[in-house]
Parts: structure tokens; C-alpha cells; sequence
């Protein structure tokens, strides 16, 4: 497994980069990603937008999938809320692979605050394609 090329693949993606999503930490069937809520990020009642925190657990899982060296593509996902996060505080998403089929896994997701609360579950289901998900020598 490639995991600075997934690393960088997915630090490059334009929709991390314009909430501010970091991915670090990759193993083969797990990833850790991090983000700081920003004010951009706050909902009409003050805390983060349950969006950003969506985003935050599928864009990490997304990485997490693409950890088992095929490229890898999400089917389905459903998000558990716990607890509110604001404004300044960096939240962390860890990701891993919980079942791996010949086409389909699943990936379970949580995501922490500061003082490492759970504040959001997400499960999603993610196929597995026939590609090879590495850099291209030339």
C-alpha cells in the first residue's frame, strides 16, 4: 500500500482543502483525519453544520478505503449526531475498516473533540473496484 500517495491524493482533493480537512496517519484499513471548525463552518444556531461533520467522516473513510490498494468508492452511509462542537475547536475523525467483503466493506467512522468525546458516528458501505488504486511510473 502506497500510503503517501493516498495521503497526498486525498490532501490534494478540493473539497478537503476548501473546509480544511488534514488526513495523516494511514495503515492499510484505517485512517486518522483532523479539522478545525472555522467560522464558515457554523450552522444558524452556533455550532458546527452536521454537513461539515458529514463531509469530515466521509472524506476520511474515503481514505480509509482506499488504504486496501484498490480503488475504492462509497455506496452508502448514515451519520449518528452526538454532540455539539464550535466555533475553534479541532475535531478528529479516525476511520476503519470493520468488514471486507470481494466487492463490499464497511467502513466505521468516529469522530472526536477536543477532549476526545465522541461527537458523531458514521458507518458507510463502500465498494471495492478491480482498479489498482497506486501511482502510475512512468
Amino acid at each position: 500500500m502506497h500510503e503517501q500517495y493516498i495521503t497526498n491524493l486525498f490532501n490534494n482533493c478540493q473539497v478537503g482543502r476548501l473546509l480544511g480537512i488534514e488526513v495523516y496517519d494511514l495503515r492499510e484499513g484505517f485512517a486518522r483525519g483532523r479539522l478545525t471548525i472555522q467560522k464558515d463552518h457554523i450552522n444558524v444556531f452556533g455550532t458546527v453544520h452536521g454537513g461539515i461533520l458529514f463531509t469530515l467522516a466521509d472524506h476520511v473513510g474515503g481514505a480509509c478505503g482506499n488504504t486496501l490498494g484498490k480503488k475504492s468508492l462509497l455506496v452508502e452511509s448514515a451519520i449518528h449526531y452526538i454532540k455539539a462542537v464550535n466555533e475553534g475547536e479541532t475535531v478528529l475523525a479516525e476511520a476503519m475498516v470493520s468488514h471486507r467483503g470481494r466487492k463490499i466493506g464497511r467502513i466505521d467512522i468516529k469522530i472526536y473533540n477536543e477532549t476526545m468525546e465522541i461527537v458523531a458516528l458514521m458507518h458507510m458501505i463502500f465498494y471495492i473496484g478491480s482498479d489498482d488504486h497506486s501511482p502510475k511510473i512512468v
